[in-house]
């Protein structure tokens, strides 16, 4: 069993390994946008509808898998674990967030006027998304038997 000093570094390691990833998503994201943006707006305006739609259903399924995958069966204890976890997860939020970006290329070409909306939602939507791989994280950080919030107890500093 592990110390609880111990443990705290093992949160504390996943914590950071779980922010530096989505950090990573987010540039790489960004680094995408201006491709992303050329290439659908070369899209034929009579097809940018049907390209919504498979953009829709390829972000459905990217959302189901994100939410199917989950840290609780990762042995965190493990480096080969935790990468090949992290992989997964960030493989799904790359592909999340690429396709928001699609979809708010594509909504702005054809309805000029949605596209703030449409920027909003998404950024809702990713948010959400990054929130629960945090949510996730935190549960397989503590057992189900620790209630209420000091489950947040690693994250305070340790008084001398």
């Amino acid at each position: 069993m592990l110390s609880y000093e111990r443990m705290i570094n093992k949160h504390q390691l996943l914590l950071l390994e779980n922010t530096v990833k989505n950090i990573f998503v987010i540039i790489i994201g960004a680094l995408f946008y201006r491709s992303l943006a050329r290439n659908v707006v070369l899209i034929d305006a009579d097809q940018l509808g049907n390209f919504l739609l498979v953009i829709s259903i390829f972000l459905v399924t990217v959302c189901f898998a994100n939410f199917a995958f989950t840290y609780e069966k990762v042995r965190p204890e493990l480096l080969w674990s935790r990468l090949l976890a992290h992989l997964a997860s960030f493989t799904f939020m790359l592909l999340a967030a690429l396709l928001l970006e699609t979809l708010v290329v594509a909504v702005g070409t054809i309805y000029p006027a949605l596209l703030l909306l449409t920027f909003g939602f998404s950024a809702v939507l990713y948010l959400g998304l990054v929130l629960y791989d945090f949510w996730d994280l935190f549960r397989l950080n503590f057992p189900r038997e620790r209630k209420g919030w000091a489950v947040l107890g690693f994250l305070r500093r340790k008084r001398k």
